[in-house]
């Protein structure tokens, strides 16, 4: 039986210590809900939007870019395993900026590394 039903309502969610954090499974201490469940769906498709940017911009291989993508979502939900809140998507309102940051050394790794 997953541990989410046996919570009460005003009760603190069931989890594994792991010195300061908490982790919670899914499916064993939170249920499975649709609206999360397209806003993970609808987060993927906001990272597979970076790939064409890093392919022009920074002139990373493809292979490379979609590597990237893939840490970085798999470190959205790493953190989330680790009871801290996240707000998806704070960073999208700076990607101009770091366009046009980026845009001013040449193309390579010089690039890479400013950004």
């Amino acid at each position: 039986m997953s541990l989410w039903k046996k919570r009460t309502a005003a009760g603190e969610a069931s989890y594994y210590p792991l010195g300061p954090f908490k982790v919670r499974l899914p499916f064993l201490h939170y249920r499975f809900e649709w609206p999360d469940y397209f806003q993970g769906l609808l987060m993927c498709a906001v990272d597979l939007a970076a790939i064409p940017l890093m392919t022009e911009l920074l002139g990373m291989p493809f292979e490379a870019a979609l590597a990237i993508v893939m840490i970085n979502g798999l470190f959205y939900l790493f953190h989330h395993l680790l009871g801290d809140p996240v707000v998806p998507g704070w960073i999208t309102p700076a990607i101009p900026l770091l366009i046009m940051y980026v845009s001013t050394f040449p193309e390579g790794e010089s690039r890479v590394h400013a950004l």
